[in-house]
């Protein structure tokens, strides 16, 4: 089980984009004006669902990855960023330039904080993440 600290570090790594997009969008949810309520709902969804994922991966995690084969294990796992990248990331990031876009100020300095920059930065990081991870190859998830 070699692979199993590298692999348990990349789902961490994923998991920290997503916290951030979850919490943003849940601390913004009903407090956004009309015109990009609607996309916040749906990032929260979004963002909700994949978090839910990744949560049942980590859970399942010696049924979900191979973690006695490197190589194997690094197949899994950009299986599984590209499905993740369609299921979720890729409308993900609509949502983000569709609020971004509304060029919405909310009068709290945290949450336009969160809604000018941790939603944009935080999908930026998911989507290095997920690149990253798409890339995986055996010899990145090998431990001395």
């Amino acid at each position: 089980m070699a692979t199993t600290p590298a692999v348990r570090a990349l789902i961490h790594e994923l998991a920290t984009p997503l916290t951030v997009l979850m919490s943003a969008s849940d601390l913004l949810c009903h407090r956004v004006p009309d015109s990009i309520e609607e996309p916040i709902d749906r990032l929260r969804d979004i963002s909700h669902q994949f978090g839910q994922d990744v949560v049942e991966l980590r859970a399942s995690l010696t049924q979900s990855i191979d973690l006695q084969s490197s190589t194997r294990a690094a197949e899994q796992i950009r299986q599984r960023a590209t499905d993740w990248r369609q299921r979720y990331a890729a409308h993900l990031a609509p949502l983000v330039d569709q609020i971004q876009g509304a060029a919405v100020q909310l009068p709290e300095p945290l949450l336009d904080r969160l809604l000018n920059q941790s939603l944009l930065s935080g999908l930026n990081k998911l989507n290095r993440v997920l690149s990253r991870l798409e890339a995986i190859q055996p010899e990145d998830l090998e431990t001395p």
